[in-house]
């Protein structure tokens, strides 16, 4: 079964690297429209079905993702579960997943409100998709970067931290945004 897994390990690899691609792409796009459509303080049908678009593009390439993940990992599962850099990499998916699940079981909801933007009493919502909106640029763009990467040049430890850092900071950028943008 192995063999299987190292035979077509190529052809795998082509579907990760392609289904990363579309799945950063369209979250950071989704990202960036979700800024510009908010300018005017108001998503309408129009805006929403495109972010609920992209959503679902987003949710299909991670189910891609996993799955030409799972079949990379078990061509040489010893060398991956002894690779700081896959560990990392997991830990951050797993992130991924769990921000992306908030996003469309908690916040998206939400969005389709007409005033969801301007209430104060959707200011709690807001905040968690700009936090979530900022943990996942981040984070596509940090496991962009470790993909490139032949080896992770910290250790992992530091590695996690320089990733919560990252997030943190990120999210403290877009709590500011939202609070000047929407007083």
């Amino acid at each position: 079964m192995i063999d299987f897994f190292i035979h077509y390990k190529v052809i795998f690899t082509i579907l990760h690297v392609l289904t990363v691609v579309v799945g950063m792409g369209s979250a950071l796009v989704s990202d960036l429209l979700f800024n510009f459509f908010s300018q005017d303080k108001y998503l309408d049908t129009g805006e929403q079905k495109t972010l609920n678009f992209l959503s679902s593009i987003v949710w299909y390439s991670l189910i891609g993702i996993i799955l030409s993940g799972i079949a990379i990992f078990s061509s040489n599962i010893p060398k991956y579960l002894n690779s700081e850099k896959f560990l990392l990499k997991m830990g951050i998916m797993m992130i991924l997943l769990v921000n992306g699940y908030i996003i469309h079981r908690y916040i998206s909801p939400f969005m389709a409100k007409r005033n969801f933007l301007t209430a104060v009493k959707q200011k709690t919502h807001r905040r968690i998709a700009f936090i979530c909106g900022a943990v996942s640029v981040s984070s596509w763009v940090i496991i962009c970067i470790l993909g490139m990467l032949s080896a992770l040049p910290v250790s992992l430890p530091i590695g996690i931290v320089i990733y919560f850092g990252i997030i943190i900071t990120g999210s403290i950028v877009a709590l500011i945004v939202e609070g000047q943008t929407f007083r």
